[in-house]
């Protein structure tokens, strides 16, 4: 793997910064805070996504970034004969092959698989593979030597043969229950057996006593089939009887309702007779009838056209009332038109008013609340840097110069004056830049005065609009009420005149009490013609009277005869009561044997079917039998090769960590040569996983505390030489993140010579410290600082001796 360029646009401390890598030994230089390990961190989230990350995606947005404004990292590496572009943000991912414009994997999950595919590594594998850090080193140092064995078979990967035998553990335990639970519900054979011969002959004694059945109902069946007949005739004659008796029964009641409607007729006609005599005295007193309905029609007239006179003067009345208090209405509001037009010139001029002195409060707003929520930004992050400069210059001065360094780990010595120094000058132009900030949000606390005046203004102006709004609203009311009083005033002159010309045409003269005498007397003629149209009705009846009279007695006649005919039929049916009930005995007695027998046949019937039941569960309980006992075979034949595969999967962990020692000690010899020039020739690792350095083929019992850091650093080489070679990738890449510990400035020389000496092994060798002193052995210098004015990361390429001309686009916001 080579990287080619990264590029961070609000990625944590870093706004935009864009890094293209050169080949060879690259320095990624800056002070402890600045953002150089976050560019190591975008280069694993950009392959591999949020589980890359330190925290979660939340925490990866530039502090500063505008509210919508996009966190994406791309990154540009190339792995064989292939480049590949990264683009990913919180929520998309793409990849480009090769420089094409069509990307071949899309998707967060989809990207980091597919690269992960690519790469042949896990996240895990790739941190172990292509990253080492200090803590790393001086944890390998600290471990013993079973901590030790146990880590390198994580990190080569020999936990997931582990795993695996977890598994086949897991699925061992598994069919051992799975067996012992199928044997445990075994039933005995012999019993299985047994129940099912039962089975067997209770079904043949029910299909035995189901035959005996069947021929007792056959029996029964022939004996009912014999009587069936002559009960059906029977029953027809016994039929016959009872239509002939109701027949009896219905002419009796006809003949004695029709003797109850002839006497009845004869009494009204005998009504009818005295009603005449009644009505022909009637007759002659009605005949003034006629003049007197003429007379009472006369003083309704008469009546009614008082009542309208009298409705007339009232109206009348009321009408000059109203007539006078609308012409004094009328001169109250004459001069609504002239009010009205000048109160809607002065509203006009207020509404220009207050729209300018609105635009010009909202501008002054503005910019107060800006001015002041970017003083309380600024003060909050000068305070939270002062608050860490503090703690640095604590822990400095504590420390001495026999300290460690807080930050990285190493003893101060000569760099403890420098330090302190830049820390304090740090320190106190911070705290200025703090009392000034806080000297001016407090004093943009307040509401400017300009402001408040503004708002005063908009105050006034909007009470003097409301005044003008009410008098513009009663002078619109009054001018809509001039032109309805005017209206009404013209309907109610049209009215008056009206009224007066009606009550003059009506007519007088009308007398109360003759209306009252003539509406008396033409009140007793209505009711004696009441009275007479009442017996003209009943007289009327004559005719109809005498028809019914006539057909109720031909009815009696007739319901006699019928009665006469009605006993003789019966009489000559001959079928007496105690003959049909012996009938009926017997027949009754064979219904009883026949339905006796069905009951027997369907009680068999069913003993039938319970006894296939039982024999189909005795049939389906033995082959269960017969099934479990082949599914234990089964179960047993894989139990078998899961207890070998579980004993070869020990073997081949015993194998591989027996092959690891001598593999990862050949390749540290290796390495271990070239890095002291042949001085030491070989290391080994023993059993208990104990670094030992021979010189001259000569176990050295003793080593320096530097030769033990660079044992420590070959050690890890070859590790991530392994790691790399199992996922089928040249170790083109190597990222140290402080790795110098504690070394002084001339071991820290040598180990940056020594790994310019690994060149043709190391393509790339990226090293990220905080120490000034190596840079002139580097091939490349990428600085890193912090910007307090703009709260981000910048990165810059120093131009060296001797190098090329800096690439293109390393500058950084």
């Amino acid at each position: 793997m080579r990287l080619i360029e990264l590029r961070l646009r609000n990625f944590r401390q870093h706004a935009d910064t864009t890094i293209r890598f050169r080949r060879g030994l690259t320095g990624i230089i800056g002070s402890n805070g600045a953002g150089k390990s976050t560019l190591l961190e975008a280069i694993a989230w950009s392959i591999y996504g949020s589980e890359a990350a330190r925290g979660t995606n939340d925490t990866l947005r530039f502090s500063r970034a505008p509210a919508r404004a996009r966190v994406q990292v791309d990154l540009h590496f190339g792995l064989g004969r292939h480049e590949y572009r990264v683009k990913r943000t919180l929520s998309s991912a793409e990849v480009y092959l090769d420089g094409g414009e069509a990307p071949v994997a899309t998707t967060v999950g989809g990207v980091s698989r597919f690269l992960e595919s690519r790469l042949g590594m896990s996240r895990r594998e790739f941190f172990n593979t292509y990253f080492t850090g200090q803590k790393e080193l001086q944890f390998l140092a600290t471990m013993g030597p079973t901590e030790r064995g146990r880590f390198l078979s994580t990190v080569l990967g020999f936990e997931r043969l582990r795993l695996a035998q977890d598994l086949a553990r897991s699925r061992r335990s598994e069919l051992r229950h799975e067996v012992d639970a199928l044997r445990s519900g075994m039933a005995d054979p012999e019993k299985v057996k047994g129940e099912r011969r039962d089975a067997e002959a209770r079904l043949r004694d029910a299909k035995t006593a189901f035959a005996a059945a069947e021929g007792e109902h056959a029996i029964a069946s022939v004996s009912l089939a014999a009587l069936t007949p002559r009960w059906a005739g029977a029953q027809k004659v016994r039929e016959r009887q009872r239509e002939l008796a109701n027949a009896v029964a219905i002419a009796k009641s006809e003949r004695e309702t029709a003797a109850l409607d002839v006497a009845r007729v004869q009494a009204e006609l005998a009504r009818i007779g005295i009603a005449e005599v009644e009505a022909g005295s009637l007759q002659e007193q009605l005949r003034p009838l006629h003049s007197a309905r003429q007379e009472c029609e006369r003083f309704s007239q008469l009546a009614r056209t008082h009542e309208r006179r009298r409705a007339l003067v009232e109206q009348l009345g009321s009408l000059r009332t109203e007539l006078d208090r609308t012409s004094e209405r009328l001169a109250r509001v004459e001069q609504a038109p002239s009010l009205l037009t000048r109160f809607v010139a002065e509203l006009s001029g207020l509404r220009e008013e207050r729209i300018m002195l609105e635009q010009q409060r909202e501008e002054r707003n503005e910019k107060w609340l800006e001015d002041r929520q970017d003083a309380r930004t600024k003060l909050v992050g000068y305070r939270d840097l002062g608050g860490e400069l503090r703690e640095q210059v604590s822990q400095v001065r504590d420390a001495g110069p026999a300290g460690i360094c807080p930050t990285c780990q190493r003893p101060l010595g000569a760099d403890f004056e420098r330090l302190l120094v830049e820390l304090e000058d740090q320190l106190a132009l911070s705290i200025q830049d703090e009392k000034w900030w806080a000297a001016r949000e407090k004093q943009l606390a307040e509401r400017p005065d300009d402001l408040a005046s503004l708002e005063q203004r908009l105050d006034d102006l909007e009470r003097t609009m409301e005044d003008r709004a009410r008098k513009h609203s009663r002078c619109e009311a009054a001018v809509m009420e001039l032109e309805t009083l005017q209206r009404e005033k013209d309907q109610r002159v049209a009215r008056l005149s009206a009224i007066t010309s009606e009550l003059e045409a009506l007519p007088d003269g009308y007398d109360e009490a003759a209306h009252q005498d003539a509406d008396q007397r033409l009140q007793a003629l209505r009711e004696l013609e009441t009275r007479a149209a009442r017996l003209e009705e009943v007289i009327s009846r004559r005719d109809e009277l005498e028809a019914q009279l006539s057909r109720a007695t031909a009815i009696e006649q007739g319901a006699a005869e019928q009665r006469r005919a009605a006993a003789l039929e019966v009489e000559s049916l001959g079928m007496t009561d105690e003959a049909f009930a012996i009938l009926r005995v017997e027949m009754e007695t064979a219904n009883d044997r026949l339905h006796l027998a069905e009951l027997r046949s369907t009680e068999f019937r069913g003993r039938i079917e319970t006894a296939e039941q039982s024999w189909s569960t005795a049939v389906r309980a033995d082959e269960a039998q017969d099934e479990r006992a082949r599914e234990i075979a089964v179960r047993e034949v894989d139990l078998a090769h899961h207890n070998e595969l579980d004993a070869a999967l020990t073997r081949l962990r015993a194998e591989l960590n027996s092959q690891v020692r001598p593999e990862l000690g050949e390749i540290a010899s290796i390495f271990l040569a070239q890095l002291t020039d042949g001085r030491y020739s070989a290391l080994e690792i023993d059993e208990s996983y104990n670094l030992l350095v021979l010189e001259e083929g000569v176990e050295k019992p003793v080593i320096s505390g530097g030769e033990e850091d660079i044992a420590n650093l070959v050690l890890r080489l070859s590790l991530s030489q392994m790691i790399a070679e199992r996922a089928g990738h040249p170790l083109s890449l190597l990222i140290l993140d402080e790795v110098f510990g504690s070394l002084d400035a001339v071991r820290r020389d040598n180990v940056t010579q020594l790994l310019r000496r690994l060149g043709d092994r190391f393509e790339q060798v990226i090293l990220i410290t905080h120490i000034e002193g190596i840079r002139d052995d580097l091939d490349q210098v990428i600085r890193v600082s912090f910007d307090e004015r703009t709260g981000s990361a910048m990165t810059q390429e120093e131009t060296l001796t001797g190098a090329g001309t800096p690439a293109d686009g390393i500058a950084a916001d």
